[in-house]
């Protein structure tokens, strides 16, 4: 099969394309080493994945990361070495935040040699995003570290122009390529992708033209998802549905007032469906008023242990700055005698939380079964809700296994310069990981496997409860 791809003009135009603020020279290894010294002294996990057992093999990982250190050429290099250098701890709350470039890369590949290439099974191509938005030419591109580039063909997002880069892909070795993706706002993020590049360019919503991807759109189920994060809805006489889509601090309010709103339909009817698909976490306030809903039984909590260090005082107290408008008097005053006991102190660790077992005055006859819905993007603080909740006798898990991202959180970031990014990483440590009950890179499993991307999954459930 001919596999005709003529890009002797594009590699030109490579040459003469426009340098922007994410491509300008820096130094690879100084910005590698800038982590890994951070991470050395402040990753509350470091100890516990890098150990005389698995030394070798993180000083194999570091030779790798350092290799491809030397090799980068761009700030959107860096951001791959730094990224792929942090992936060895395998923690979900371990993130970089890139900014958006001060202005966008330009290459003219016009879509001559994009057409001509016949094999369906190549990377290289002509690809569509979800809506139709962007017509995009992803190309071979070795430039720096980076392996493929997808450039703008079309666009009905003002925000995009033809020839602008869309998203830049690189090869981490072993059958995993991470992308960096700029969003319509030109803001960016970098994900993994595993396995063959062009099925997990689907993943990330871009078909590849006359492709068939073999699956059926997932669609909102309920047009109140297009607009609000939480809301409730009666599916029937005997069934309420309340869906749920953060926990963040931020949406604590709205859940507690939505709660309270409905609470006379939630008390009455037998069966409730609570609907965490895609929450990935947020603050514990946030879920406490699904308490008295889901409770039966005395429930046993397992504390955490945070670990201060210079750098992690002054991260927690970025984060409590942040959202100090939303954390109790209590709360704050008992956050800062921890942070207190650690000052002055080179590494400490402090009860962060007890373990305890929580009781409730009152069940609540109705409901009487709740079930709540979970999927891979569940975790963290929502993954601490499943914990407890699955600990109640009228609670069932449905769905798929969790995300496994709770053994370390408590999540602070840190600003870090030349390349600019922010780091996200973990401060606590869960006492279950001394008693064997870990749930990291393993998840929570539902008690009825559901195929969420069936749209016809929450039938499928009630007919199961």
């Amino acid at each position: 099969m001919n596999k005709i791809f003529n890009l002797s003009l594009v590699s030109v135009l490579f040459l003469l394309c426009s340098i922007s603020g994410i491509c300008q020279p820096v130094n690879g290894v100084k910005a590698l080493d800038s982590v890994r010294k951070y991470f050395e002294r402040n990753y509350v996990g470091f100890a516990d994945k890098v150990t005389p057992v698995t030394k070798a093999a993180y000083q194999e990982h570091n030779r790798q990361a350092y290799a491809f250190a030397k090799r980068a050429r761009s700030g959107a290099d860096c951001y791959f070495v730094i990224d792929y250098w942090l992936g060895y701890f395998k923690d979900h709350h371990v993130s970089i935040k890139i900014p958006p470039p001060d202005s966008v890369e330009t290459i003219k590949p016009g879509d001559q040699g994009l057409t001509q290439v016949t094999d369906t099974n190549a990377v290289e191509g002509i690809y569509y995003n979800m809506d139709s938005v962007y017509k995009i030419g992803v190309m071979k591109s070795k430039k720096g570290l980076r392996s493929y580039v997808g450039v703008i063909l079309e666009s009905r997002a003002p925000t995009w122009k033809p020839g602008q880069v869309k998203f830049e892909l690189f090869d981490a070795g072993n059958n995993q390529y991470k992308g960096i993706w700029y969003l319509r706002n030109h803001s960016a993020y970098i994900s993994t992708m595993q396995g063959e590049l062009q099925k997990a360019l689907t993943g990330e919503g871009w078909t590849k033209a006359n492709a068939i991807t073999g699956k059926e759109p997932v669609t909102f189920l309920f047009e109140e998802e297009k607009s609000v994060n939480t809301y409730f809805k009666k599916l029937n006489d005997s069934t309420g549905y309340l869906r749920i889509r953060t926990f963040d601090l931020f949406e604590a309010k709205h859940i507690d007032s939505v709660v309270r709103a409905n609470l006379a339909n939630i008390q009455s009817m037998p069966r409730l469906v609570i609907d965490l698909r895609n929450n990935g976490g947020g603050g514990d306030r946030s879920m406490s008023f699904l308490r008295p809903i889901i409770y039966t039984n005395p429930v046993k909590n397992i504390g955490v242990d945070l670990l201060l260090t210079p750098d992690n005082i002054t991260a927690w107290e970025k984060a409590i700055d942040k959202y100090r408008a939303e954390i109790s008097k209590k709360e704050l005053d008992r956050m800062m005698q921890l942070l207190n006991i650690g000052r002055g102190k080179a590494r400490t660790s402090v009860n962060f939380a007890s373990d305890y077992t929580d009781t409730l005055l009152n069940v609540w006859p109705m409901p009487a079964k709740v079930a709540i819905v979970v999927n891979h993007g569940c975790g963290s603080t929502t993954e601490e809700f499943l914990l407890l909740a699955r600990q109640s006798t009228k609670v069932v898990l449905a769905g798929e296994p969790s995300m496994g991202v709770l053994d370390y959180s408590n999540v602070v970031e840190r600003d870090f310069y030349n390349p600019d990014f922010e780091c996200y990483y973990s401060t606590t440590r869960s006492r279950r990981i001394d008693m064997g009950l870990g749930i990291d890179n393993v998840g929570i499993q539902p008690n009825i496997p559901l195929d969420l991307n069936n749209n016809n999954w929450l039938n499928e459930l009630l007919v199961k409860l």
